[in-house]
């Protein structure tokens, strides 16, 4: 169950907006200590549905790392949130 402290957390994070950063596929992947073949996989199966912002600017891929950050630690709080409410 969500109270309002949770809410006020997970506002913070979408609030605390800072300059938009674009990384290539390869910066994204060592950001993520992931490979870049998992990014390919993740686009080709999810398209915009995933879980990573991305945009193709002409001819090459860029990742938005301060969304995608953000967005992360927002799953991330939601899960153990939900976690602490089920246990």
């Amino acid at each position: 169950m969500f109270t309002f402290f949770y809410f006020r957390e997970i506002n913070q994070l979408m609030v605390n907006k800072t300059n938009d950063v674009w990384a290539t596929e390869k910066e994204d992947a060592e950001h993520y200590k992931i490979k870049p073949a998992t990014l390919r996989k993740n686009r080709s199966v999810y398209g915009h549905d995933g879980a990573l912002v991305y945009r193709k600017i002409g001819g090459s891929v860029r990742y938005n790392l301060d969304i995608n950050d953000r967005e992360l630690q927002l799953r991330d709080l939601i899960n153990k949130k939900k976690k602490v409410a089920n246990d």
